[in-house]
């Protein structure tokens, strides 16, 4: 630390920190508190600060201030898993560095165009975690037949010698061990080659499942993954550990899905490197982000659209969440308005009525000061109707203002004066990777979000009384006590159907979902909807009513996770029921368009579109 003060007091001095895990301990942030003079000191004298690629062991745990300030002083923060980013509320995402290693995109098409005789999956094991039990050994075993393979124990880290003789023994595998005298280069090398003659890698260990992917070793969901960080970061990258059942026939799928994510990352992380060496490297000072100021409130950690919008961050657009003074009195370059009735509202109550005044400010200091607006159509029509009177003169001004109109599904008509663009509501794999798999129970249907009149609960529980599915199941918020009454009805009278009333975690909402085999979104009206992607990302089918947009949605997504339906009735449940439990296992749907990569570059060039 005293060389960087020396360094900094005579000159611009920039500060990378090393990538990585870190852990929140009293020891860390002690020291971290200890820089912040010095990392001001740094950005005083017009040096740039880069933190990038660093994950949160326990990204749950509680986050201090100390951390949210040392990671907001950075020129360039990003974080290599969104828990980790949602955990500091500052940054981007980016993929483990670990990516842009590896054989290059030739190498990799022609090791998956070859065929093998003898399929290898390449075993890593952590060294310092307790002895697995017979019953998971038992387990690999049954895997390797079923997969038609031979396994190859590697020791990829030198303390885990131990263990991975151990493992190689009791599979009676072959063993890759790391010899006496042997540094770490040549021992990568072999590592490296062993990855690029397996078919599949298995690991507890982050970094050997990233290694095999890039050298065409698909990863595979065999060694359990109790942190989470695997799923976590690989997440980061659209991709996640692949299923054993199924493996074989989704091997062409699966090698397909590892080159596109490997390319993906490497080209986001491309982007960071120009970006950190032009600014690093004297060549160019770190353009300022583009300061965005939605029209709803700061994420709290549920995954709401607020959400979604703070994973646009990265080091190009800084997104900020509303609040009346932030609005009147803040500074910002854009303003991105989402529901546009529920910032300007209709009535004339005395709510109705200062609220009306603050946006008229708002509206006036937008003109005064030229700050484009970017509006998300998220409904073609408010479901509480249009608003009207003073309020619908305020919509019109800020239809005059827009410059751009982002569209979340295709062939939507234009609702103001700006330029329309398309961008799909982005996945929720990211966020979901957090939490571990749970059993499905076969036959269940499952309906959650909350519970409106619009949504089609009455006609779902008709349905589900004449059909033969095993249970229904019913989680969310009712809109009204005449919907609690009769879902409470229903259920009494019939053993199959149960609920839960009120808003759900996460978690809680996980779990529900992946023990379901279905699930059905009964909406007498469906236009872009956040709870049919939240179950296509956690690998769930869904049944939807015909619409254009649900058309659209089959059409990108495949035909084998979305069904369609002209009439919701029980025997229209049923089959949907039994083609949900035929899907093929281990597949997951194509949500490609739908990756945080392209939703965040997209919503950079919308604003900076805008400001043009």
């Amino acid at each position: 630390m005293l060389a960087l003060l020396r360094s900094a007091l005579v000159r611009t001095t920039h500060l990378v920190w090393n990538a990585g895990e870190i852990s929140l301990d009293r020891r860390f942030l002690v020291g971290r508190a200890a820089m912040l003079p010095v990392i001001a000191l740094v950005r005083a004298r017009r040096g740039e600060v880069a933190q990038v690629g660093i994950g949160i062991r326990h990204p749950g745990r509680r986050v201090g201030r100390i951390i949210r300030l040392f990671a907001s002083m950075g020129t360039f923060v990003g974080w290599r898993d969104e828990a980790s980013r949602n955990a500091v509320g500052v940054g981007t995402v980016t993929p483990d560095w670990a990516f842009l290693e590896g054989s290059d995109m030739e190498e990799l098409e022609a090791r998956h165009a070859s065929s093998s005789s003898s399929p290898i999956v390449a075993i890593s094991m952590r060294g310092d975690r307790s002895e697995p039990l017979d019953s998971w050994l038992a387990s690999v075993a049954t895997s390797l037949a079923e997969l038609g393979a031979r396994a190859v124990v590697v020791c990829q880290v030198r303390r885990d010698a131990e263990r991975a003789k151990w493992l190689a023994g009791r599979l009676g595998a072959e063993l890759l061990d790391w010899p006496d005298g042997l540094d770490h280069a040549e021992q990568e090398k072999r590592v490296r080659a062993c990855y690029s003659s397996a078919t599949w890698v298995a690991s507890d260990r982050l970094h050997s499942v990233i290694v095999g992917m890039t050298e065409g070793a698909v990863p595979l969901d065999l060694i359990p993954d109790r942190s989470r960080k695997i799923a976590r970061t690989l997440a980061s990258a659209d991709l996640a550990l692949f299923s054993v059942m199924g493996a074989v026939a989704r091997l062409e799928e699966d090698r397909r899905a590892v080159r596109a994510a490997v390319i993906a990352a490497r080209n986001r992380l491309t982007d960071v490197t120009r970006a950190m060496s032009g600014a690093l490297g004297g060549r160019t000072r770190a353009e300022r982000p583009i300061r965005v100021l939605h029209s709803m409130a700061a994420p709290d950690g549920t995954t709401k659209y607020a959400r979604h919008m703070a994973a646009t961050e990265s080091f190009f657009v800084k997104p900020k969440f509303f609040t009346w003074r932030r609005a009147v009195l803040g500074r910002y370059d854009v303003f991105h308005i989402h529901w546009p009735e529920h910032l300007v509202p209709g009535g004339a109550s005395l709510t109705a009525s200062i609220r009306y005044l603050l946006a008229s400010l708002l509206i006036r200091r937008m003109r005064r000061r030229q700050v484009p607006v970017v509006r998300t159509l998220h409904n073609v029509a408010p479901h509480a109707g249009a608003v009207s009177g003073r309020g619908g003169v305020l919509h019109r001004s800020i239809d005059e203002l827009t410059k751009v109109e982002i569209h979340l599904v295709p062939g939507d008509s234009a609702v103001s004066f700006g330029h329309v663009v398309l961008i799909p509501h982005g996945h929720y794999r990211e966020p979901y990777a957090t939490f571990p798999p749970a059993g499905c129970d076969p036959g269940r249907v499952l309906y959650f979000g909350m519970m409106k009149a619009y949504k089609g609960i009455p006609e779902l529980l008709e349905a589900a009384s004449g059909s033969g599915i095993a249970s229904l199941r019913l989680v969310g918020a009712p809109s009204d006590a005449a919907l609690v009454s009769q879902i409470r009805q229903r259920a009494a009278e019939d053993a199959r159907v149960t609920y839960r009333f009120g808003f759900v975690q996460d978690e809680e909402l996980a779990s529900e979902i992946l023990m379901s085999v279905l699930c059905v979104f009964p909406y007498r009206e469906l236009h872009s909807s956040g709870a049919v992607l939240v179950a296509l990302s956690l690998e769930r089918p869904v049944l939807v009513p015909r619409t254009p947009s649900t058309i659209a949605l089959q059409s990108e997504v495949g035909a084998e996770w979305v069904r369609i339906y002209d009439v919701l009735d029980a025997n229209e449940l049923n089959n949907a029921s039994i083609w949900a439990s035929e899907r093929a296992q281990g597949a997951r749907p194509n949500l490609a368009g739908r990756s945080w990569e392209i939703v965040r570059a997209s919503h950079g060039s919308a604003y900076r579109h805008a400001m043009s």
